[in-house]
């Protein structure tokens, strides 16, 4: 789940989401374009320039409205830039997942977005 635009990145962003077989259930944003992200390499080391827009606009409805999603799963995945959408809705999917036993694995490569959630 996430957020995007209701623009052409975001059309092809659910295409290609779509053709790899992934159900991607987006919310889509009337009022926030879909999110980008350059990603600069050098050798060994990767930085990333992110403009997060409607990623960041991910609606708590929209999670109650597909929670149906994770009771069919056998394992929930997240990324720690989802701090950024919604924050409410990752502990909301924490509590959950503790609730039904589930594996909730959490990706913590932005280790720098933890620094604003500590609590």
């Amino acid at each position: 789940m996430g957020c995007i635009g209701q623009d052409g990145k975001g059309e092809v962003l659910e295409n290609e989401v779509r053709k790899a077989g992934v159900i991607g259930n987006f919310f889509r944003d009337a009022k926030t374009p879909t999110g980008t992200c350059a990603v600069v390499i050098k050798g060994k080391e990767r930085t990333l320039c992110a403009n997060i827009a409607a990623s960041a606009c991910f609606p708590m409805s929209h999670l109650k409205k597909n929670m149906h999603f994770l009771e069919s799963a056998s394992i929930i995945y997240s990324t720690s830039f989802f701090i950024t959408s919604n924050f409410e809705a990752l502990i909301e999917i924490g509590k959950y997942c503790a609730k039904e036993n589930k594996p909730f694995a959490f990706n913590l490569s932005a280790v720098f977005l933890l620094m604003f959630n500590k609590d």
